[in-house]
């Protein structure tokens, strides 16, 4: 049975890092419902399968018991006897047991089944893909928020009013600072006084 195309597929899967064997390693597989399907070897011990069609039964997923028993099963997947293993890649699960159907026919039904997920898990990821890049795109094309802050901080600097100083300590608005307008007080200095009188706007008959 070395030549059996089902067992190489699972030795191929052995080398991917898509099959867990052994008890443990499966039982923790379709804990975490990564598990495709479990097969288990033809001379199995009875606990050994009862364990397997639980494990399968809580990931849903078919449980199959293989025309091959766990010498040759181990010595397909590199390991010195296996009485239980998983696959947990639907297309190679898909594969292994279409092949298998092709000359048993037992194993049609099963095999059918996962034909069908695997062309229904294959169509989801075709028509995530295209959606994830739009989302990607989409947020590419968005500005950041510090960038638009700052733009309309410029745009308010660009059109505030400026309104010039009357004397009366009215402030100058300019781009970033505002300072009160100097005003001009007469000195204590008699000359500087004078100087400042004749300056001054006020008539005559003020003075």
């Amino acid at each position: 049975m070395a030549s059996d195309p089902c067992l190489g597929m699972l030795g191929l899967a052995r080398r991917a890092g898509k099959l867990a064997f052994g008890d443990e390693l499966v039982r923790q597989l379709c804990a975490d419902h990564k598990a495709r399907c479990v097969l288990v070897a033809s001379d199995a011990g009875e606990s050994t399968a009862k364990k397997a069609a639980m494990y399968a039964e809580r990931a849903n997923v078919p449980c199959i018991t293989l025309p091959h028993g766990k010498e040759t099963l181990g010595a397909a997947i590199g390991k010195n006897g296996c009485a239980v293993c998983a696959l947990s890649d639907i297309g190679m699960a898909a594969a292994a047991i279409g092949k298998l159907a092709a000359t048993h026919s037992e194993y049609a039904a099963v095999a059918a089944q996962l034909s069908e997920k695997n062309v229904r898990i294959q169509s989801r990821r075709g028509k995530k893909k295209p959606r994830d890049r739009e989302a990607q795109a989409k947020t590419d094309e968005k500005p950041s928020g510090p960038g638009k802050t700052q733009r309309r901080t410029d745009e308010r600097r660009r059109t505030a009013p400026q309104r010039s100083g009357n004397g009366s300590g009215h402030f100058r608005k300019t781009g970033t600072s505002s300072r009160p307008t100097a005003q001009h007080k007469p000195t204590k200095n008699p000359r500087a006084k004078r100087v400042f009188d004749r300056k001054s706007p006020r008539s005559k008959a003020e003075r």
